[in-house]
């Protein structure tokens, strides 16, 4: 009897008619995967920092969307042009020209600048609404970076930018949830050599006698900064 009564209701014309429709919200839109390594690619800015010895006061975020591999650029000038040429030469010129741009709707990203350099180099540029910034894959690195600056900088506020390629490092051979792979495997199909692959005591080393002193204090700094983003990954 149930069946009979919910099949005509399936079928009864008023009740098709009248009956409010409840259909499964459509979800928020997705970043597509690519396929190749570099061919779509996001880009983020984070910022403004405190200002550094160099004038540095931005960080120019990029991430391939394939095997989230980051690169981290400090900046003196959140402009177009220095997006642009950033882009252009620590980018493009090392990893090829990407078939997709994502971005969210910063002024930087939607002017005239970006969107020649995109024109003449072919490039399709996706703009992430307003409403859902997560849409943009390296949204997600730039909620880590700031905890990660904040460990490593302590009170030296104006040295952020000597941090940046330890950070960098530790993001890229960190295991990503999403892949189940290091960024650094899936980009080089191997892991890159870590501290923890270092089994002759680099501490003990470092503190020798016979060592070079002029370089000792950057080793040792370098040591530590490892040692403690490892921690917190």
């Amino acid at each position: 009897m149930r069946k009979y009564i919910a099949d005509y209701v399936k079928t009864c014309a008023e009740c098709i008619r009248y009956k409010a429709t409840n259909p499964k919200p459509a979800g928020l839109l997705q970043t597509p995967v690519s396929a190749q390594h570099f061919e779509s690619i996001a880009i983020d800015l984070f910022g403004p920092l405190p200002e550094t010895g160099e004038g540095m006061k931005w960080i120019f975020i990029v991430e391939d969307c394939t095997t989230k591999w980051v690169e981290l650029f400090p900046l003196k000038q959140a402009t177009a042009k220095e997006c642009a040429l950033t882009q252009l030469n620590e980018v493009f010129l090392r990893y090829g020209l990407p078939r997709r741009l994502i971005s969210d709707n910063g002024s930087q990203f939607v002017s005239a600048i970006m969107q020649q350099l995109c024109y003449v180099l072919n490039i399709n540029q996706s703009l992430i609404p307003v409403y859902h910034p997560q849409a943009n894959p390296v949204e997600r690195k730039n909620r880590d970076l700031k905890p990660r600056l904040a460990m490593m900088v302590g009170n030296n506020h104006t040295l952020w930018n000597e941090q940046l390629p330890a950070i960098r490092f530790a993001m890229n051979t960190a295991k990503c949830k999403t892949t189940g792979c290091t960024a650094a495997y899936l980009n080089f199909a191997r892991e890159l050599r870590t501290l923890d692959d270092v089994t002759t005591g680099l501490r003990s080393v470092i503190h020798n006698d016979n060592f070079v002193p002029e370089f000792t204090p950057y080793l040792k700094r370098f040591v530590r900064n490892m040692s403690q983003i490892k921690e917190n990954i």
